[in-house]
C-alpha cells in the first residue's frame, strides 16, 4: 500500500465531525464528574455531588455510594434501592443529571503527526481508535499503521493489558474486526516502519 494514499484517507477523516455525540442515557459516570442529585418531594436534599477518584458520591443520609461506570438510570436505581434497604424512604424518586463532565484523555506516542494527549468529547466515555488517530493528526510518513499498540490499565486490579490493532485495515475499510474502542487512560504507540 502506498503511504501517500493512507495520508489522504486520514486527512479525509478531518472533514467529518471528529466525534459522534453520545446519548446521555448511555453515558457511564466517571470519576471527577459532577452530578446534580435530588429526591422528589425532599427539596432539602437537592445538591451537587462530585464523583470521587474511587467512584463514590456522598449521598445525603446514606454516605458513600459507588456509581462509577454506571449509567444515570443505573445509579438512580442503586441509590433508590439503598434508601429502601436502609429504611430511610419507602419509594424515593431519585434524579441524577450530569452537570460537569470530567476531563478524559489518552496518550498518543510514536509515529503520530502530533504526539501527546488526545482529549475525549465531554460526554464520551470511549472513542473509536480511528477517531483517536484522526485527532492526533494521523500517522507520520514512516508509521507502521498495521501495528498500533494499545496499553490499558484495569482500574480495578491495576493489571496492564496490551492489544495490537491493525488500524490501517480499518481506515481502508478492509477490516472484518468490529470497531476497537479506546478508553480514558489508554496509551497508543505507533512504531516506525522498517524499510
Amino acid at each position: 500500500m502506498r503511504w501517500g494514499n493512507l495520508s489522504v484517507l486520514i486527512g479525509l477523516l478531518f472533514v467529518a465531525p471528529a466525534f459522534a455525540v453520545v446519548d446521555e442515557a448511555a453515558y457511564r459516570l466517571y470519576s471527577r464528574d459532577v452530578v446534580t442529585f435530588s429526591v422528589h418531594g425532599e427539596t432539602g436534599l437537592a445538591t451537587q455531588l462530585r464523583i470521587s477518584g474511587n467512584g463514590n458520591i456522598n449521598v445525603p443520609l446514606l454516605g458513600d455510594v459507588n456509581v462509577s461506570g454506571l449509567t444515570l438510570a443505573e445509579a438512580e436505581r442503586k441509590i433508590q434501592a439503598t434508601y429502601i434497604s436502609e429504611q430511610i424512604f419507602v419509594r424515593p424518586q431519585i434524579t441524577l443529571q450530569v452537570l460537569e463532565y470530567s476531563k478524559k484523555e489518552i496518550s498518543v506516542l510514536g509515529q503520530f503527526a502530533r504526539q501527546g494527549k488526545v482529549e475525549f468529547p465531554a460526554e464520551s466515555a470511549s472513542i473509536d481508535i480511528v477517531q483517536a488517530v484522526s485527532a492526533a493528526g494521523g500517522f507520520s510518513r514512516i508509521a507502521r499503521a498495521d501495528s498500533v499498540r494499545v496499553t490499558r490499565k484495569d482500574p480495578g486490579t491495576g493489571e496492564e493489558k496490551r492489544f495490537t490493532v491493525n488500524v490501517e485495515r480499518m481506515i481502508l475499510g478492509k477490516s472484518t474486526d468490529e470497531v476497537f474502542l479506546v478508553y480514558p487512560g489508554d496509551t497508543l504507540f505507533v512504531p516506525e516502519r522498517l524499510f
